[in-house]
């Protein structure tokens, strides 16, 4: 396919839990730059028992996993459908991120669900899945990925800081391009906002009623990951063992104070030119604890810059579709600057069946 500009559905479905991101946008090529459009967008929530299936998933045995990987490829086969007739919409592709169950780099393992086999049997697109897991077998992190699409898109930025799941980092220089995980963030701060019956922590509210726990904040940032070397990233196990056994004589509400300042705090750390553009998207950013602790461990004038809502939700979804759209053209989306391979690659597996 060679074309001018590419219709492209991106999915993206994060470690928060909270639902599936669609994305579609047009992405051309003018003046040797990709440009994007955003068309249409829609975020889907899932089912309190998804959820919990899906927060529970490391822990299935495999015939288990095996059913739930079909019912979500089910879910997003059925929503993108959906999603393509409300919007009247052909698509050259679409590029799924999939749903992360295990990512262990000592392992050299990462595996996501959401059959994307499913996904084309409904909607007889090709499509594009699998993205980490050929870096990690060349001995890369296997993230992040984001870093790559940013780069590309959103120019004009020092650095992108993601607020999901997993906060991320993407230095944007041209001559010390890099990417990381900063620290957790919804994932842990949605699980305790869980505890006290509220799906997440809307605008702060329960964060702004609890105690600062100085004990707890040192401990936090005294975690041996902030002291290693990029590239380097998170995964479920080990927030679990490292960052969950460290709450537990903690109340719900002082755990979610205490813990929005140590992120606003590794997040200024991470930054390091004064003066410096960041692009703040992601979850995170609808918190006006963190946005406000941001501005409190500010120490470098950075400007943090919130752009548009279809920006701050969907901008995973854009890249992710955009990291299809090089794997179908067989060019670089992975780059080893940023996840330590031995090669930048073209990653990705694609499905485009043209008997079918």
């Amino acid at each position: 396919m060679n074309k001018k500009s590419y219709s492209v559905i991106g999915l993206m479905s994060g470690t928060s839990c909270d639902g599936l991101d669609i994305a579609h946008c047009v992405f051309s090529k003018a003046e040797n730059e990709w440009q994007y459009e955003i068309l249409n967008v829609k975020s889907i929530d899932y089912s309190k028992k998804m959820r919990n299936k899906l927060i529970q998933c490391s822990k299935l045995d495999s015939l288990s996993l095996k059913k739930l990987d079909n019912k979500l490829g089910e879910f997003f086969s059925n929503s993108v459908k959906s999603f393509i007739s409300s919007h009247k919409i052909s698509a050259d592709l679409i590029s799924s991120h999939g749903h992360t169950v295990f990512h262990d780099i000592k392992l050299q393992l990462t595996y996501q669900i959401g059959n994307p086999l499913i996904i084309y049997k409904d909607n007889k697109i090709p499509i594009i899945y699998n993205f980490r897991e050929l870096d990690v077998l060349f001995n890369g992190q296997g993230a992040p990925l984001v870093p790559f699409g940013e780069r590309e898109l959103f120019k004009g930025y020092n650095y992108c800081v993601n607020i999901g799941g997993i906060a991320n980092i993407s230095s944007l220089d041209k001559n010390n391009f890099y990417g990381y995980d900063i620290c957790p963030a919804n994932i842990i701060l949605n699980y305790y906002a869980r505890r006290l019956d509220y799906d997440f922590d809307i605008n702060g509210k329960l964060s702004s009623k609890g105690i600062f726990k100085k004990k707890l904040f040192n401990k936090l940032n005294n975690l041996k990951y902030y002291k290693k070397n990029y590239p380097k990233s998170l995964d479920l196990l080990f927030i679990e063992k490292k960052y969950f056994t460290l709450f537990k004589n903690y109340l719900p509400k002082d755990i979610l104070k205490t813990f929005i300042e140590h992120m606003a705090y590794q997040i200024n750390t991470s930054i390091n030119e004064r003066n410096s553009k960041v692009l703040l998207t992601g979850g995170g950013v609808f918190n006006n604890e963190v946005l406000k602790n941001i501005k409190k461990y500010n120490k470098l004038d950075t400007n943090f810059i919130v752009e548009n809502k279809k920006l701050i939700i969907f901008k995973e979804a854009i890249i992710f579709g955009f990291l299809g759209l090089m794997r179908f053209l067989n060019k670089i989306n992975v780059e080893n600057t940023v996840t330590g391979a031995k090669f930048s690659t073209s990653s990705g597996l694609i499905v485009d069946n043209k008997i079918i």
